[in-house]
């Protein structure tokens, strides 16, 4: 049964996942502050919005897919956001990568609406959202996670339910940690490997053969080797506070953290 569907954020991955909506036979209306990904919506079939408080208007399931925490709280909670227009009964699943103090902030307010929040994060990037092989881990409510499902059937293969609000947000966090912490294993042998003048490509063949085989090093040279860091560097920052307030040594998270400070824009 087609679902009226809204997405604010309709970026790298958020333009396929909702395009994966349409496919579906669902209907759409997206939101982005591009206005050229939105004409790109449009052109697939998709309605146009102008705000998020419109699309919240029409959708009974509205998904978010924006940079971070704080354009997450705009859309939801801010002058034209989704809670201005949005409808007893409707959920919100966030997908971007934030603190899951966030999620349960967003819940709050959401709940005096009479509208459902999930956090629900995805691993597998926009190759598995191409191909609808993400994986998702989803915080919130059983009975949202169960509603939610069919939506994220169009992107995804492996859906988990993770437990209560912001069990999604942190089991990225745990995932982002232990990926970095691979990135960090892998650039650190790869730059010894280039010193005494190796092929890295032969390398990470040799690698793949051994125990030192990881995700990572299969894709190093067409994916991980010139990867931007700066949102590992935000996300090892939320990992340590986490950390701290549950008292257990987050040392791998703080030397990545450091490691790869974000690179600062030239005055």
């Amino acid at each position: 049964m087609p679902i009226k569907v809204g997405y604010v954020g309709v970026g790298r991955i958020g333009t396929i996942m909702a395009a994966n909506l349409l496919k579906a036979g669902h209907e759409l209306m997206v939101y982005d502050l591009s206005k050229e990904a939105v004409d790109n919506m449009e052109k697939k079939g998709a309605r146009a919005a102008s705000s998020p408080r419109e699309v919240a208007e029409f959708a009974d399931f509205i998904g978010i897919a924006v940079r971070d925490d704080a354009q997450v709280l705009d859309a939801v909670m801010g002058d034209k956001g989704i809670l201005k227009g949005a409808k007893r009964g409707s959920i919100i699943a966030i997908h971007s990568t934030i603190d899951p103090e966030t999620a349960v902030k967003v819940g709050e307010a959401a709940k005096e609406k009479g509208v459902g929040v999930v956090d629900a994060q995805m691993s597998g990037g926009t190759e598995g959202a191409t191909a609808g092989t993400l994986l998702y881990m989803v915080g919130g409510e059983p009975e949202l996670f169960e509603r939610c499902k069919p939506i994220f059937a169009t992107s995804g293969t492996t859906i988990v339910h993770m437990g209560p609000l912001g069990a999604g947000s942190m089991t990225r966090i745990v995932h982002h940690v232990i990926m970095g912490l691979n990135r960090f294993a892998a650039d650190e042998g790869m730059k010894l490997a280039h010193a005494f003048g190796l092929d890295i490509d032969t390398v990470c063949k040799a690698v793949h053969g051994g125990e030192a085989q990881s995700y990572i090093i299969d894709r190093y040279l067409e994916k991980y080797r010139d990867m931007t860091t700066s949102g590992q560097y935000r996300i090892a920052g939320i990992a340590m506070r986490v950390g701290y307030e549950k008292g257990i040594p987050m040392l791998g998270a703080a030397l990545f953290q450091q490691l790869y400070l974000p690179t600062k824009p030239k005055s």
